[in-house]
């Protein structure tokens, strides 16, 4: 692949958020290929889906969760269930390239919320299972959202505009009864849409922190739409700094690169002199935090990883920005 760029930059998000979509389509016009002798009429309407879907427009996250469920059915040996799932997309209406602020169960249908807890509540999420929030807790949660995302916008607009290009929907959660705590959950099958814990106590700063932690798995997995990043198989565990416990190399190598992003951010935050004594205390002391993690886990990956040529590239501009060559660097 291509040289990575580490840090967030607008066209370079559209464009990765175009070679999703790009391949989104093409698997469904081969899945309607596949189907065409069930429903004769697929091929046709998936072409017109398609052609009426703007360059600067983006289909919602449910679309890419209903063509993996598909994909699912048709395994199954279910194929009237996979023509109907697409006759369903081929419905969708197109939705503008910008960040918004959706609530599960209040903007979701019966259908797309049941997919988001499936998905959100896979392993890779890092999450044991999400649910419809409290509403009330939603809301002081979403004010404080909107601010963090207005200070962003403000402070770090290549984030913005990455953001913009990349996540269409913070999808406002709560977590399942008896789990613990969870600050946010990206899953690639529902691309363009990240969860957050609208139940969660948290401050405009450590909300900033949490987008810029989501928006990098985000951006990694728009890295990855051909290969992974490591080509040890999940079978093969290693300590995670920052799980404490066990886990695959790929999600080590997650962690290095979105504590990288986040290390990022916190300085940024810290330059800009918008938060008080206490809460910049706070801070400095979450970015010595934040460091250690990097390091350690960007360490774990050097010295296991059999790096694919996307995860060669995306460790090395990771590596040239902590260590201030890269291009990108802004110093603290």
């Amino acid at each position: 692949m291509p040289d990575f760029q580490f840090l967030p930059d607008t066209m370079a998000a559209r464009s990765t958020n175009a070679r999703m979509h790009d391949g989104l389509f093409d698997s469904l016009a081969y899945l309607s290929d596949v189907l065409s002798e069930r429903q004769p009429a697929l091929p046709e309407a998936c072409a017109a889906w398609r052609q009426s879907i703007g360059a600067d427009q983006r289909v919602p996250s449910s679309v890419f969760g209903a063509y993996y469920d598909a994909v699912e059915a048709i395994q199954a040996d279910q194929p009237d269930a996979a023509v109907a799932g697409l006759q369903r997309i081929f419905l969708t209406s197109p939705e503008a390239l910008e960040t918004r602020v959706n609530m599960l169960g209040r903007d979701y249908s019966a259908e797309a919320g049941a997919r988001i807890m499936k998905f959100m509540g896979a392993p890779e999420t890092g999450v044991a299972g999400v649910t419809e929030p409290d509403p009330v807790k939603a809301a002081r949660f979403a004010d404080r959202l909107d601010t963090a995302l207005d200070w962003i916008a403000r402070n770090l607009p290549e984030l913005h505009g990455e953001m913009n290009a990349l996540l269409g929907e913070l999808v406002l959660v709560g977590p399942v009864e008896g789990s613990l705590e969870f600050e946010g959950g990206t899953c690639f099958r529902l691309w363009g849409a990240v969860a957050l814990n609208a139940e969660r106590k948290a401050t405009v700063a450590d909300l900033i922190v949490t987008l810029a932690h989501e928006e990098g798995h985000a951006a990694l997995f728009g890295a990855c739409r051909n290969e992974m990043l490591v080509e040890n198989p999940d079978s093969e565990l290693y300590w995670s700094p920052i799980r404490q416990t066990e886990r695959p190399l790929e999600g080590i190598f997650h962690a290095a690169f979105v504590s990288a992003r986040m290390m990022w951010a916190l300085r940024r935050m810290l330059d800009s002199g918008d938060f008080g004594w206490l809460e910049r205390r706070r801070l400095s002391a979450m970015l010595k935090q934040v460091e250690s993690v990097q390091r350690e886990s960007a360490e774990i990956v050097r010295e296991e990883g059999r790096l694919t040529g996307t995860g060669a590239a995306v460790l090395r501009a990771m590596t040239e920005f902590i260590n201030g060559t890269g291009r990108q660097f802004e110093p603290a």
